[in-house]
């Protein structure tokens, strides 16, 4: 997952076996795989510029999903795993010394849980009915859908093979 940071410092040109980073000055935004900008940031050599998923936004994605849950799925925002999965590592990052923190993670976490839970239903049941996919997917649930749709597809030819024999 790419996520865009900004650099604090300047950042030397770093090597490694099929990796290059080239150098970056501070001030300068650029986007990089999560992992190493974690290293990046750790390192105090840069900062996440995006904060993830806002409480505004949790909330009005996980009524969507969980107002209708035997309906058709709804459009999720763009990159919606990454910013969760990042909006829960900054949280956690930040430590639990306060309840509040710990209250937002968890707060965070159990709608992510609600949200995924009700999103694999749906894209179990639009898989198992030999329909066409849903426009409203993000690309970790296509390949979900994709590879559940492949197994469910399987599996039933071969059931109606034995009613044939």
């Amino acid at each position: 997952m790419l996520v865009r940071i900004v650099a604090t410092r300047n950042i030397p040109l770093i090597e490694t076996i099929g990796l290059e980073i080239m150098e970056k000055e501070e001030g300068r935004t650029f986007d990089i795989p999560f992992w190493i900008a974690k290293i990046l940031v750790d390192s105090g050599l840069a900062r996440f510029i995006d904060s993830g998923i806002t409480q505004e936004e949790w909330m009005q994605i996980h009524f969507r999903e969980r107002f209708n849950p035997l309906g058709p799925l709804t459009s999720l925002p763009d990159d919606f795993y990454s910013r969760a999965y990042l909006s829960l590592f900054l949280v956690k990052q930040g430590g639990f010394m306060e309840s509040s923190k710990q209250e937002v993670f968890n707060r965070s976490w159990a709608r992510f849980r609600d949200i995924l839970e009700a999103r694999i239903g749906k894209i179990t049941r639009l898989a198992s009915v030999e329909t066409a996919q849903s426009q409203s997917m993000e690309l970790e649930e296509i390949l979900f859908y994709e590879t559940l749709r492949g197994t469910i597809a399987n599996w039933r030819d071969k059931m109606r093979i034995i009613g044939e024999e």
